[in-house]
């Protein structure tokens, strides 16, 4: 196996970025379940995890640009696994955590609302990876922020 193809293989999220519709949402469902197979709910090594994934897809989504000869190619697809790192991290692990952290991260990204759109510009691996992570990290402010308010309304109904 040559190093050009295991750049594609990982920076494709194993495959998951030829898939032909909706690469991108396919690279986030890898992500999800990488993070619950993969990554302990310690906080120190989810701290960890987020740093290697950010690393990893910085390096394999600009090794992969020049090989496709394109700048954030559809198939480049490890930003989305990243995004959804960041938009899961430090939460409970239960389905709809999961779940709606997913639907949130990919809301954000593909909206790129406010100033993710403008993080695109940035040249390179960082420029394909940075928009997702703060998509991820948006989607993540929003969860806690209703996990907040479902407490609130948990406590205000039992009247604690």
């Amino acid at each position: 196996m040559t190093i050009n193809k295991i750049v594609l293989f990982v920076s494709s999220a194993f495959g998951a970025g030829y898939i032909k519709h909706m690469p991108g949402t396919f690279g986030g469902l890898v992500g999800i379940l990488l993070w619950v197979l993969f990554v302990p709910d310690m906080c120190a090594f989810q701290f960890l995890s987020l740093i290697t994934i950010s690393v990893v897809s910085i390096l394999f989504s600009s090794w992969a640009e020049k090989i496709y000869g394109k700048k954030d190619d559809q198939r480049i697809v490890i930003d989305e696994v990243a995004g959804s790192w960041f938009a899961v991290a430090f939460l409970p692990k239960t389905f709809i955590f999961l779940f709606l952290g997913f639907l949130l991260f990919r809301v954000f990204d593909i909206s790129k609302f406010w100033f993710i759109k403008n993080l695109q510009n940035v040249k390179g691996g960082l420029g394909v990876t940075i928009d997702d992570v703060v998509a991820g990290v948006f989607a993540n402010v929003m969860l806690r922020f209703v996990l907040l308010v479902w407490s609130l309304l948990i406590l205000q109904f039992l009247n604690i």
